[in-house]
């Protein structure tokens, strides 16, 4: 199991999550319990709660939240996740995360392939790994300018940006006296 601060937040208690992490080591990823406690996690953007769940099931997932703010979840192999709308979704999607359970947060082949052909229809994607979060934004939609991920092609349209670390994301994201506690 892993430890997660403040499950409180998500009005998930202990004994909740020992369950679920159980389900997820068991690779038990589509049992409606994982799912929820992963549907919740995504409403709240506890990127913590979702990555350590594809950690312990050593599996990626994936999170897409359409325009009316409705959340997909999908898991995959260890190396690999589809980023697939289901059908009904309304595009531009607000955000796209997927994990690389145990690797760093980066923009892998596959991932800058999957940016590439999302086009104009993703405003935000993160990537979550090991050592933190990753994000991207796609600056065209949005109307920004900055690095991007690559000079051709519609990579161009997405900016390069540095990996937060999770120690970093849970302080942007916590109170003070919480942060002493986990710290």
């Amino acid at each position: 199991m892993i430890e997660i601060p403040n499950l409180a937040e998500l009005n998930i208690t202990r004994e909740q999550w020992i369950e679920v992490c159980q389900l997820a080591y068991f690779k038990e990823v589509e049992n409606e319990k994982l799912l929820t406690i992963q549907n919740v996690a995504a409403q709240q953007h506890r990127w913590d709660v979702v990555y350590s769940l594809s950690l312990m099931a050593n599996l990626e997932t994936s999170v897409l939240i359409d325009q009316n703010d409705m959340i997909s979840i999908d898991w995959g192999d260890p190396g690999m996740v589809r980023l697939d709308p289901p059908i009904g979704f309304m595009a531009p999607f607000k955000l796209w995360v997927h994990t690389h359970p145990g690797f760093d947060a980066y923009w892998s082949g596959t991932d800058r392939l999957s940016l590439a052909n999302a086009g104009p229809m993703i405003e935000t994607a993160l990537v979550l790994g090991s050592t933190g979060v990753k994000r991207s934004l796609n600056m065209a939609l949005l109307g920004l300018t900055g690095e991007s991920l690559g000079e051709d092609g519609s990579l161009r349209n997405w900016s390069d940006e540095g990996s937060i670390p999770w120690d970093a994301w849970y302080e942007s994201r916590l109170p003070k006296e919480m942060l002493e506690e986990i710290l």
